[in-house]
């Protein structure tokens, strides 16, 4: 591994165990037995590490996603089991950008701006495919479909931990609810099949 890379996994795992604001260069040079000098050199200043550092953070949440899916789900099942992945990841991000907001707000704009960019391609390539494969409606206004799904999902994952729900309603059941919900509304009958064949198989577990 590059010294670059072996420098970005340290400071993730440091700002997940200590928080953005608590990661200080110097502690992060002691730690790796560099100089801060050589720190900078690489990455020019503190909220450029914290940038590359908090991408990595995320990056490495979607690869742990994908990897748990693997090759035993396709079509919808698949986009369902990624979004459960994240809202059950949600509460470590939302305390991170909720950090960035308030302590590195020009360093928030630039992530999650990317990050939107980023996932709204990744939806699009979606159901743009599954649209293809028979499963979405050739009806469906997928740019609309994609903008207000992000948009929606991203609103309950933010607001972890702050939800009021029903007795007995869990946050995940909440996000899982309303993520199924869209997907039966845009899906086509093969599509619903698909989606309800998913859901017994995950009762039955």
């Amino acid at each position: 591994m590059a010294k670059r890379e072996v420098v970005i996994k340290r400071a993730a795992e440091m700002i997940v165990e200590l928080g953005v604001k608590s990661l200080r260069v110097d502690d992060l040079a002691h730690d790796l037995a560099v100089s801060k000098r050589t720190l900078y050199e690489m990455f020019g200043d503190k909220a450029e590490l914290l940038y590359h550092s908090v991408k990595h953070i995320f990056q490495s949440e979607s690869r742990e996603v994908l990897t748990n899916i693997g090759e035993h789900l396709s079509g919808i099942p698949a986009l369902l089991e990624i979004f459960d992945g994240m809202m059950a990841r949600s509460a470590v991000r939302k305390r991170l950008t909720e950090n960035l907001a308030k302590f590195y707000p020009e360093l928030y704009e630039r992530i999650m701006t990317e990050n939107r960019d980023y996932g709204l391609a990744m939806l699009r390539e979606k159901l743009t495919a599954l649209v293809k494969d028979g499963l979405i409606s050739e009806m469906v206004n997928i740019d609309l479909s994609i903008t207000m799904f992000y948009y929606t999902s991203m609103g309950l994952m933010r607001r972890h931990g702050r939800l009021v729900l029903p007795n007995g309603v869990t946050e995940q059941d909440a996000f899982r609810y309303t993520i199924v919900n869209f997907f039966r509304g845009i899906a086509t009958l093969k599509g619903v099949e698909q989606i309800d064949k998913y859901l017994a198989e995950k009762i039955t577990k």
